[in-house]
């Protein structure tokens, strides 16, 4: 396992953060030029940018980029000449892996304390011939995190999820009353520690519909939702469940659950950035060091057009930098 010098060590100062733009010829580079471009932004950290200039430059911003002082680490992956937006390749999926290795080696070397990733392309990284299921899964692997989760924060949602970039099918099989009660504890202590929420309100929702009806549609609430959520209360106050989604969302909607534990990608996702999609953002819980990211995609249809929306962008930042702080 890799070393990890925290940034705990260092004087007190803006937090360094380090920002990977993405799939190259997705919105990534747009978002990230459209973001660091705000005085009152960059007043909040110092940024490092990872990317490659030919594809930064041929987007709405780059001009601006040398007049804001930032540093922009290009790594000479994508040349004038192979620069497409649009869509996902293997090169593209290539650069922007190699983005995130380099930001990560900053991490790992101190040189930087956040890291803020534009979206990537899963399946431009797999047609590089590279096996990946996600940003957060790769960087806890580099880093031996066991114990970790995927939240979501938009409006006033916050979601965290038990599993994540899996099939449907393969659900059922896959959670666990240890992995349940793990992201039950990350996201408890991310209410209090983070978001400064002293008596943290958590549903927990069931995998089945209206629960599973007493073990008539499924008896996953029976034998491993409810039995995780015991345990957790023996720990932790203000937990429920396993409750209805529907019921959930619309509590919490309304202010009366300050986050919820999801069983799956959709389930959370779904009422989420029907709400806010427009400024939700995704959260790595357990890591040694603050990591966020837009919670939208690549938008290939819309990349190089001028078009893409950096609020997600910014607030990524913003919360990488509360992070870093909340632990100060």
């Amino acid at each position: 396992m890799p070393s990890y010098r925290s940034s705990k060590k260092r004087p007190r100062g803006r937090p360094r953060v380090v920002i990977t733009t993405g799939d190259p010829f997705g919105i990534g580079p747009e978002v990230t030029l459209k973001a660091v471009a705000s005085r009152k932004l960059r007043r909040l950290a110092d940024f490092i940018i990872v990317g490659d200039f030919p594809a930064v430059s041929a987007v709405s911003g780059a001009a601006a980029l040398g007049r804001t002082g930032i540093k922009f680490v290009d790594m000479g992956i994508v040349a004038p000449s192979s620069v497409r937006m649009g869509g996902p390749s293997k090169l593209s999926g290539r650069a922007s892996l190699a983005y995130l290795d380099r930001a990560l080696d900053m991490i790992e070397a101190g040189e930087a304390d956040c890291l803020v990733n534009a979206p990537l392309s899963k399946e431009a990284v797999c047609l590089s011939g590279r096996k990946f299921s996600g940003h957060t899964e790769y960087i806890a692997r580099r880093f031996g995190v066991d114990k970790f989760a995927m939240m979501l924060t938009g409006g006033p949602l916050r979601v965290s999820l038990v599993t994540r970039h899996i099939p449907l099918k393969d659900v059922p099989s896959v959670i666990m009353k240890r992995d349940i009660l793990d992201c039950i504890e990350l996201s408890y202590n991310a209410m209090k520690g983070v978001f400064g929420i002293p008596c943290p309100r958590i549903g927990v929702a069931s995998l089945n519909p209206h629960g599973g009806e007493g073990g008539r549609i499924g008896r996953e609430e029976i034998d491993i939702i409810a039995p995780a959520v015991r345990a957790a209360k023996r720990r932790f106050s203000g937990v429920v469940g396993p409750v209805s989604s529907e019921a959930l969302f619309y509590s919490a909607y309304r202010g009366k659950l300050d986050c919820i534990i999801a069983m799956y990608h959709d389930q959370g996702l779904t009422p989420l950035k029907m709400i806010a999609r427009d400024e939700s953002i995704n959260v790595t819980l357990g890591l040694p060091f603050p990591r966020t990211s837009p919670g939208h995609g690549t938008a290939f249809d819309i990349a190089g057009k001028g078009i893409a929306d950096a609020r997600p962008m910014e607030e990524s930042i913003k919360a990488a930098v509360a992070m870093f702080l909340s632990k100060r």
